[in-house]
């Protein structure tokens, strides 16, 4: 598996009168890049809960920033928290960026895969080649063609693997059959021998019961005991 991709720095557009603005202010600092950048460094150093406070931070500023949605995505994705990353993997969907939203996909592929939902993650990863076409893609630049290799790295991995898992399932389900089958013929041959036993066993148990009648019959009869006279 190709891991995921990394963070991404927040671009913001601005107006020209913001432009100009930025020329007159001396050190006017931009808090949503403030805060997201202090995000990523948190990641860096393995602070994941720190960096999604600083990235929540910058959202109070970008609320529609979908750049911050991803990179809160991967720092869930890096704690092994699955659901919240895939929660806000697709939040990311709304962009109208085709490469970060090829990311988007080609991350929830593996955080699919990563949660044994093999299938969605094909789909994900399939998604991701269509949007890193070049006819489909904003940027044709080598980030883009990265991305596309990935993931059809990744496709083919997972399909080969799901091959594979069906593959030992029809195996151990057949060895089951076989099993099954062993033990009935087992329990059969058990009653068939069973059943040829008991006539002798029948017969074995008849002559014991006549010879011990016999015994009882060579046995003396017992005398009837005498009655003592009433004393006079």
């Amino acid at each position: 598996m190709k891991k995921e991709n990394d963070m991404r720095n927040l671009n913001t557009k601005a107006s020209i009168f913001t432009l100009l603005l930025c020329t007159m202010l001396i050190g006017w600092v931009d808090p949503a890049s403030d805060k997201n950048e202090e995000g990523i460094q948190l990641y860096n150093e393995e602070k994941p809960d720190e960096a999604i406070s600083k990235f929540t931070d910058a959202q109070s500023y970008a609320p529609e920033s979908q750049s911050l949605d991803f990179n809160i995505a991967n720092t869930h994705y890096k704690e092994g928290k699955f659901p919240e990353a895939e929660k806000s993997f697709k939040d990311v969907m709304k962009t109208k960026d085709n490469t970060l939203k090829a990311k988007a996909n080609y991350n929830l592929g593996n955080t699919m895969y990563k949660q044994g939902k093999f299938k969605e993650a094909l789909d994900f990863y399939k998604k991701t080649i269509e949007l890193t076409e070049e006819e489909k893609s904003n940027l044709k630049d080598k980030e883009t063609a990265s991305i596309r290799e990935d993931a059809k790295y990744n496709y083919e991995f997972v399909q080969k693997k799901m091959e594979e898992m069906q593959k030992e399932q029809q195996e151990r389900q057949e060895q089951e059959k076989q099993e099954q089958e062993q033990q009935q013929e087992e329990q059969e041959k058990d009653k068939q021998q069973s059943e040829k036993e008991d006539p002798d066993q029948q017969e074995q148990q008849d002559k014991q019961a006549k010879g011990e009648k016999n015994e009882q019959m060579k046995e003396p009869p017992q005398e009837n005991e005498m009655e003592e006279p009433p004393p006079l």
